[in-house]
């Protein structure tokens, strides 16, 4: 399975695993500063609900306080805007330097710069 990208506005962007490493490896190569992730709450809050429908504030908390900010696990974690344009402009370094003309990289460029997403 693959990885699914949903900015706020709804507009999804899907890639597979090794499309998914290859764009976080590139990037970094150049110049990219990974912010690590932020927790969705909603998402974590379903996570931490009782069978009662209520919620158990100690799982919550430890989800929270363990939270690594990792792009590689499909938590419904944000990449924020800032970060999801520092991304953007290493990919565009990227193609540039290479001459890469993938439409998928360029498509990914155009996502990141739509603002904050969520990795599925």
């Amino acid at each position: 399975m693959g990885f699914s990208l949903q900015n706020d506005s709804g507009k999804r962007h899907q890639m597979d695993n090794m499309e998914w490493r290859n764009i976080l490896r590139v990037a970094r190569r150049y110049g990219w500063q990974p912010m690590g992730t932020e927790p969705n709450k909603d998402y974590l809050n379903q996570r931490a609900r009782n069978p009662d429908g209520g919620y158990d504030k100690d799982v919550l908390n430890n989800i929270i306080g363990s939270w690594r900010g990792s792009y590689l696990t499909k938590e419904r974690q944000f990449v924020t805007y800032a970060d999801a344009l520092n991304m953007a402009f290493a990919l565009e370094d990227a193609v540039r330097d290479n001459g890469i003309e993938e439409e998928a990289i360029r498509g990914f460029i155009s996502f990141c710069k739509m603002g904050r997403f969520s990795i599925m």
